[in-house]
C-alpha cells in the first residue's frame, strides 16, 4: 500500500526557494540506531535497516548466488537464476513482466547490446522495488516519487536514493544516505541537489506510486 507526503512536507524536502546543496540537510534522529546502520539501498527500498542477507535485499538480488543471476568465476552474470524466479513469479505475480524482459534481453545484453542492457537494468530495478513493497508506475507516470540508482554496469549497483518533486511540478531533490554506525554516523540527508556517486556511468530512475510507511514516517521528521 503506498503512502504519501503532504504538499507541505514535499515543499520542505524539495523547496522552490533556496538552494539544494549536494549534501542537503540532516533528517532529525536519522543518526540513531538501528536506522543509522541502514545502507543506501536499505533506505531506498525499505526505509529502514535491513540485513544484507535478506532474501530481497539489493545485495542478495544483484550479487548473491541466491539472487537473480547465475555468475561465472569473475562474478559476471552468465544466466538468470531459475530458482529465484520460480519463487518470485508465484509470490509476486506483478513482477513476472520484469522477469520476462530480463529473459528476452539477457542474451543480447551479454553480447554487449546497449539497448538490451538498458532493458535488463531497468527491469531488474523495477523488480527489486516491487519485491520490497513498492508500487512501480509506468515510465510516463507521475514523477512526484522516484527511486534512483547509480551503477557501474547494467547488472550492478553502487548507490540508491529517493527523489521527491516539489509541489506543482517543482524541482526534484534526493533523499539519501550511506552505511553508518553510532560510532561513525551517516545520517539520512534530504534536499540534496544531486544523487551521490556522480562519477558512476549509469543512472536509472523509476517512478513510484508513493513511498513506504517507514519512509514517510522518517521524512516527516523534517519540520
Amino acid at each position: 500500500m503506498p503512502y504519501y507526503l503532504t504538499d507541505a512536507q514535499r515543499n520542505l524536502l524539495a523547496p522552490a526557494v533556496g538552494g539544494h546543496p549536494r549534501n542537503g540537510a540532516t533528517v532529525p534522529t536519522s543518526d540513531q540506531a538501528p536506522f543509522v546502520n541502514a545502507a543506501c539501498w536499505g533506505w531506498a527500498l525499505n526505509g529502514e535497516y535491513v540485513n544484507a542477507d535478506d532474501p530481497y535485499a539489493a545485495t542478495t538480488i544483484y550479487t548473491s548466488d541466491n539472487g537473480a543471476f547465475v555468475f561465472n568465476a569473475q562474478r559476471v552474470p552468465v544466466g538468470l537464476n531459475d530458482g529465484f524466479f520460480a519463487i518470485t513469479d508465484i509470490i509476486f505475480p506483478q513482477t513476472v513482466q520484469y522477469h520476462t524482459v530480463l529473459a528476452d534481453n539477457f542474451a543480447n545484453a551479454q553480447l554487449g547490446n546497449v539497448a538490451a542492457q538498458d532493458a535488463c537494468r531497468v527491469a531488474l530495478m523495477k523488480l527489486t522495488a516491487e519485491l520490497n513493497g513498492h508500487t512501480v508506475l509506468p515510465d510516463d507516470g507521475s514523477s512526484v516519487y522516484t527511486m534512483v540508482m547509480k551503477s557501474p554496469s547494467w547488472y550492478g549497483w553502487c548507490h540508491w536514493g529517493i527523489g521527491i518533486q516539489g509541489v506543482g511540478g517543482g524541482v526534484t531533490t534526493y533523499q539519501q544516505k550511506v552505511n553508518g554506525s553510532v560510532a561513525n554516523p551517516n545520517s539520512l540527508q534530504y534536499n540534496c541537489g544531486v544523487m551521490w556517486d556522480e562519477g558512476q556511468p549509469l543512472t536509472t530512475t523509476i517512478r513510484l506510486d508513493g513511498l513506504l510507511q517507514t519512509q514517510v514516517a522518517m521524512l516527516n521528521r523534517v519540520v
